[in-house]
C-alpha cells in the first residue's frame, strides 16, 4: 500500500513542494525588527549603488553634503514607496517604484490643499511671515565706459571724465568695450555682482545720483560710471503682487504637507546604516539609538 503512494505524481509533487520551501525559508529566512517596526537598511551595497548612479548623472563623485541628499532621497523614496504598497496605489498599475513614491507625495500635496486652502487670511499671513521672498533688492540704472587695465595709463581716464562732466559724449571706441552695454536699465545688485565682479555693486550705492564719477574697478577693468536711479530694498506691498503670493503659498504648502508626512512615515520605520563614509549629520538624524 506504502509502495503504491509512494508511486504517485502527486505526492512527488507535494513533497518536492515542501522540500522547496524548506530549502528557501533556510537560505533567505524572514526579516523582523527588534522594535517591531520595518528595518529600511542602507548598507555599503546600497550607499556604493546610490553614489554610482549618482556619479553617473553629474560626472563626479559625490562630496559629503551630496551623500546627505542621496541617502535622504532614498529613505524618502523608500518611506512613500512602502506606504503606498500599504494603500494599495499599486493596484492595476505597472509602474516602477518612483511612480509610486511620487503618489504619496501627491497625496500629501492634495491634503495640503484640502487641509490650508490659500484664503485671504492664510495669504497675509503668508506674505508677513515671509518677507524675503517678496523684498525687492537694491538696483541700480547707470551708465558706464569702461577702460580695460592696460588702457588705464597716463591721464586718459581724467580726459575722458573731464568730457563727460562738461557734457561731451562717450568716445567711440568705448560704446561697446567687450560687449558691456554703455546704458543699464534698473538692475539688481546681485545681478550686477555677478556681471562685473569686484565690488562693482557696492561701490555703485557710494555714488552720487546723476553725475559722472570713477574710476571703479571690478572685474573687468576701470569704469567711469554715472547713476542714474537707485532704487533701495523694499518689500513690495500686497495688493500689488498678491498672485506671486497665492503661487508661492501653494509650492511652500506642499513642500510642508510633504515634509510632514515624510516624518510621520518615518516614525513608523527603523532606518539601520552599515555604510561608511555617511556623514554623522545623517546618522544623528535618521538612526535611532
Amino acid at each position: 500500500m506504502l509502495r503504491q503512494i509512494a508511486k504517485e505524481p502527486l505526492v512527488h509533487f507535494v513533497v518536492l513542494g515542501g522540500l522547496l520551501f524548506a530549502a528557501w525559508a533556510w537560505v533567505a529566512p524572514p526579516q523582523t525588527a527588534d522594535s517591531g517596526n520595518e528595518v529600511i537598511i542602507v548598507d555599503q551595497a546600497r550607499l556604493d549603488h546610490l553614489k554610482t548612479l549618482w556619479k553617473a548623472q553629474w560626472k563626479r563623485d559625490p562630496a559629503p553634503q551630496d551623500v546627505a541628499a542621496i541617502i535622504d532621497r532614498h529613505l524618502r523614496q523608500e518611506l512613500f514607496y512602502r506606504e503606498a504598497l500599504r494603500m494599495g496605489l499599486d493596484h492595476d498599475d505597472e509602474i516602477i517604484r518612483n511612480r509610486l513614491a511620487q503618489k504619496m507625495e501627491a497625496v500629501a500635496t492634495d491634503l495640503s490643499t484640502l487641509m490650508e486652502p490659500p484664503t485671504e487670511e492664510r495669504l497675509r499671513a503668508f506674505y508677513a511671515e515671509h518677507p524675503d521672498l517678496f523684498t525687492l533688492p537694491q538696483s541700480f540704472a547707470f551708465r558706464q565706459v569702461l577702460y580695460l587695465p592696460s588702457e588705464a595709463e597716463d591721464n586718459q581716464l581724467e580726459v575722458t571724465l573731464a568730457t563727460l562732466r562738461s557734457g561731451g559724449d562717450v568716445p567711440s571706441d568705448r560704446l561697446r568695450k567687450l560687449s558691456v552695454p554703455l546704458d543699464w536699465p534698473l538692475t539688481p545688485a546681485q545681478t550686477l555682482e555677478n556681471s562685473f565682479g569686484g565690488g562693482f555693486a557696492d561701490a555703485l550705492s557710494k555714488l552720487p545720483l546723476g553725475a559722472w564719477s570713477g574710476p571703479v574697478r571690478s572685474g573687468l577693468g576701470l569704469h567711469l560710471v554715472q547713476v542714474t536711479e537707485r532704487q533701495p530694498v523694499r518689500l513690495k506691498p500686497f495688493e500689488e503682487i498678491r498672485d506671486l503670493v497665492a503661487r508661492q503659498y501653494e509650492y511652500y504648502s506642499v513642500l510642508n504637507a510633504q515634509e510632514r508626512m515624510f516624518r510621520e512615515l518615518l516614525d513608523k520605520y527603523e532606518v539601520r546604516i552599515s555604510a561608511e563614509g555617511v556623514p554623522e549629520a545623517v546618522m544623528q538624524e535618521y538612526v535611532r539609538p
